[in-house]
């Protein structure tokens, strides 16, 4: 019996079957301990969403129950991360290229000898493989992920344990030492499989190291929309009867749009939007809730917020939550009725509980997400469309609702993305031997 695997993540993409992966051989191995290296214990919940739904999947998928992640960074709890974090990302923005190469070089060669390659060594004690993924590691932001990664791998190869991407976004703009980080990490040839999360991804993964190293990346959609499955969430409709609709309003700091934009981006314009979006939502009849995904930049905005909307005429339809775990966010927004959010994996975990939303356009990741399932119409770009518009927008997402047969399809590829993954792991590991 073979496997199948979604040739792009879009709906009703054809599944096409991939000789490689034998999944009776899989059927007859032994269940394998694997250790998916990701930023699952990142302040941004959305990471944490995804590692807890893939590592679920690949137990589902007949992985052994001691299958868990690794956080590259060497986090081992949920947490709202480091208030400074804002700061740093400002310094190292207006810092000059060069100065800002130099800068991050020292404390991340510091980081490797002291805590990231003895987390690595450790973790992997009693594995049977490494899995890198899923959420956006394969990006070069001041050589962060590329020198983990590179780590993470010569960490497999010192167990002699193989290795595969899985889920994975691609970002452009790699530096000459990003660069050769992942290629020296390639050489290795531990990594055995590549997987990506969209078709962008795939490009660029393919320009710039999949053809060097025959590895050719195969598109799989992100693990994240399985969430609905994960924390078994019921429909809207199953909640508790409010008296008003809810709209969850996703706030993420002006630093971090910034960060991850090509565009010039003004903090006051952008909070003044989203303060105008709660006022238009509230004259309209809806209860408003500002939330984050949990990242300390975020947190202090959406506080800056609520402290400006508590003069607001309206101030009683306004609520603000604090998410704490994956599973707290992904319940809350199932709760609402729409949503806006800039943050992908919001928007995904929306997607997987069938929440309409408008998704706030600022990096291509998000992008591509949405037009993988054909909701294109959905995306704006909230520095060139009036709060007003996007409200006139989310109606209508309201009223046309996600098609409950295109959603099925999405989810069903995402279950057999991993499916494929299991596969080819059952397939590779030396170690495996026949079920007893």
């Amino acid at each position: 019996m073979t496997s199948t695997i979604a040739v792009q993540n879009t709906p009703g993409a054809d599944l096409i079957p991939d000789p490689e992966l034998d999944t009776s051989r899989a059927m007859r191995t032994r269940p394998q301990r694997i250790r998916i290296f990701n930023v699952k214990y990142s302040p941004n919940l959305g990471d944490g969403l995804l590692s807890e739904c893939l590592e679920q999947a690949l137990i589902d998928c007949g992985a052994h129950i001691d299958t868990w992640s690794v956080d590259l960074a060497g986090r081992t709890t949920y947490g709202p991360g480091d208030a400074q974090r804002g700061a740093l990302i400002r310094a190292l923005h207006l810092l000059p290229p060069p100065l800002r190469k130099l800068a991050v070089l020292l404390p991340l060669a510091i980081q490797s000898q002291r805590r990231w390659r003895p987390h690595y060594d450790a973790a992997l004690l009693g594995a049977d493989c490494v899995v890198i993924g899923g959420g956006n590691l394969l990006v070069d932001l001041d050589l962060n992920f590329p020198t983990k990664i590179a780590l993470a791998v010569e960490a497999a190869e010192r167990k002699g344990l193989p290795a595969f991407l899985y889920g994975c976004g691609v970002s452009s703009g790699w530096s000459r030492k990003g660069r050769a980080l992942m290629q020296r990490a390639l050489k290795r040839g531990v990594v055995r499989r590549v997987f990506v999360r969209d078709d962008r991804s795939r490009l660029l993964w393919d320009s710039e190291f999949g053809n060097d190293f025959d590895l050719p990346a195969t598109v799989v959609p992100d693990p994240g929309l399985l969430a609905r499955s994960r924390y078994h969430l019921g429909e809207r409709a199953s909640l508790q009867p409010r008296d008003r609709p809810s709209i969850g309003l996703n706030i993420t700091s002006p630093v971090a749009v910034r960060y991850h934009s090509i565009g010039e981006v003004d903090t006051a314009g952008l909070e003044n939007w989203y303060c105008d979006l709660a006022d238009r939502l509230a004259a309209a009849g809806y209860d408003v809730t500002l939330f984050t995904n949990g990242s300390p930049e975020d947190r202090a905005c959406a506080r800056h917020l609520r402290s400006v909307l508590e003069a607001n005429a309206r101030a009683d339809r306004f609520i603000h939550v604090e998410p704490e775990t994956p599973e707290e966010l992904a319940r809350l927004i199932a709760s609402f009725d729409g949503l806006f959010a800039f943050r992908m994996h919001a928007v995904i975990a929306a997607y997987s509980s069938r929440v309409p939303f408008v998704a706030l356009r600022w990096d291509p990741k998000l992008d591509s997400f949405v037009q993988s399932v054909d909701l294109g119409r959905w995306l704006v770009n909230p520095f060139e469309v009036s709060p007003e518009a996007a409200c006139e927008l989310l109606g209508e997402a309201m009223s046309s609702g996600i098609n409950a047969r295109d959603h099925a399809q999405v989810v069903r590829s995402a279950l057999d993305g991993v499916a494929a993954l299991h596969a080819a792991i059952a397939g590779t590991v030396v170690s495996a031997k026949p079920c007893d």
